[in-house]
């Protein structure tokens, strides 16, 4: 009787060792997978970090070479042909025998009007500044611009508490509605253009109205012309936020930004 409660003893240590010890390899295994798995995430997260601010760096050269592009036009159009109107007349006062104060007048109103142009184009390009204010004090300032080349009518409008927004967010966002400006003046044959700035909660709304002529727009987007559409959806959705047009023929289009805050 002796022997038995002896040897169901050591039988039960036995027992109990070998579940101690599987718990324990349980317990290290349990360990070394989640530590793997861990690393896994965290080298995934790398990944799509560097990929992010890949696709954010690739975004921005797409949009200030399209900025870019978009200025140098309109140097061409607008100050080009105010200062080749003032060297015309600068050459007809020197071929004249009298020096006409009313024309001397006019090349000095032509030449500072070029300047004003050209600072105005300076002040639209530069980062810095579209940082050190509000995106719509920003987007205020460049539909003023527009709207004193006589192409087009710009207003502005905001509704709701203005909040901060991200630096690179912010800069993206005025480079996307300048885009859309650009593609109203060029395309909408509009005479006017609204931006209405809506602070919501939590994320930025931003409206830009035209009176042009409309378009359709799954034509658009389904052919080369609706690249510019698709640009701008990607440059919206890369900052976390979201594009929507709507266009009916000849009442006008409405393009709707949402971005949010962080």
């Amino acid at each position: 009787m002796k022997t038995s409660n002896t040897d169901d003893l050591i039988m039960a240590v036995v027992i109990a060792t070998i579940l101690f010890f599987l718990m324990i390899a349980f317990i290290v295994s349990y360990f070394i997978i989640y530590r793997r798995k861990k690393q896994e995430h965290l080298f995934e997260m790398k990944l799509a970090k560097e990929e992010f601010h890949k696709q954010l760096f690739q975004s921005q050269l797409e949009i200030q070479e399209q900025t870019f592009n978009h200025i140098s036009q309109e140097i061409h159009d607008n100050v080009g042909q105010i200062l080749s109107l003032a060297k015309v007349q600068i050459n007809i006062m020197n071929e004249s025998d009298n020096m006409s104060k009313e024309m001397l007048n006019e090349v000095k109103e032509n030449v500072g009007k070029a300047l004003s142009d050209l600072r105005d184009i300076a002040k639209s390009l530069s980062s810095e500044r579209i940082n050190s204010m509000s995106i719509t004090d920003a987007v205020r300032i460049e539909a003023e611009r527009i709207s004193k080349s006589g192409i087009i009518h710009a207003s502005v409008s905001c509704e709701g508490e203005e909040r901060k927004m991200d630096e690179q967010k912010k800069q993206i966002l005025f480079r996307i509605v300048q885009e859309c400006l650009q593609n109203i003046i060029k395309h909408a044959q509009a005479s006017e253009v609204n931006l209405h700035f809506n602070y919501m909660p939590d994320c930025l709304d931003v409206c830009v109205k035209d009176n042009g002529k409309g378009f359709d727009v799954n034509k658009a987007i389904s052919n080369s012309t609706g690249l510019g559409l698709q640009n701008i959806n990607t440059r919206a959705s890369l900052i976390g936020g979201s594009f929507a047009i709507e266009s009916t023929l000849s009442e006008g289009s409405t393009v709707t930004i949402k971005i949010p805050y962080e």
